[in-house]
């Protein structure tokens, strides 16, 4: 089924916040080979990964709550919902899941770690956990496998010069 005018601007949305955040490698609607996940947003930064789930109708979200990827495997060490403003409460969200509303050409963290830092998975130093705490409770683990395919598929279109 095509994307709507809406779900493609909430899209383009998504991947500028990421850019915004220091996301330096960042592809939307991107299908790789070994994963059955196609995110609607997904960046890389050199120490983590995060994909963005656009939703604009809240059926749409509730059917994607239940991909097995939203509790084990899937890409994303961070993951976020991007909708309309008030179309998901943050009290429906998936575990270690964030929350982004789109407020008119804007995109609003309303469930997110503090700050900018985007720690890695690996644990750190037992002295920077209270710091890294907060980021920790959002971590997830991601297939690796997934990823790299990700991560190849994006290579390969910029080799190639179409559009990421």
């Amino acid at each position: 089924m095509a994307a709507s005018e809406e779900h493609k601007n909430l899209t383009k949305l998504g991947a500028s916040w990421f850019r915004k955040n220091g996301f330096g490698v960042v592809a939307t609607e991107l299908a790789s080979a070994r994963s059955r996940e196609q995110p609607d947003v997904i960046a890389f930064r050199s120490s983590c990964s995060a994909m963005i789930e656009v939703k604009v109708s809240r059926s749409d979200f509730f059917a994607d709550r239940k991909k097995p990827e939203r509790d084990a495997g899937g890409v994303g060490i961070y993951r976020f919902y991007l909708c309309p403003e008030g179309m998901i409460k943050p009290e429906e969200l998936p575990p270690r899941w964030g929350l982004l509303y789109a407020k008119g050409r804007s995109v609003v963290a309303v469930v997110k770690p503090q700050g900018n830092i985007w720690p890695p998975l690996e644990k750190q130093h037992p002295a920077s956990e209270a710091y890294l705490g907060p980021w920790r409770e959002f971590q997830h683990v991601p297939d690796a496998i997934a990823e790299r395919s990700a991560l190849y598929s994006i290579a390969r279109r910029l080799s190639s010069g179409a559009a990421v």
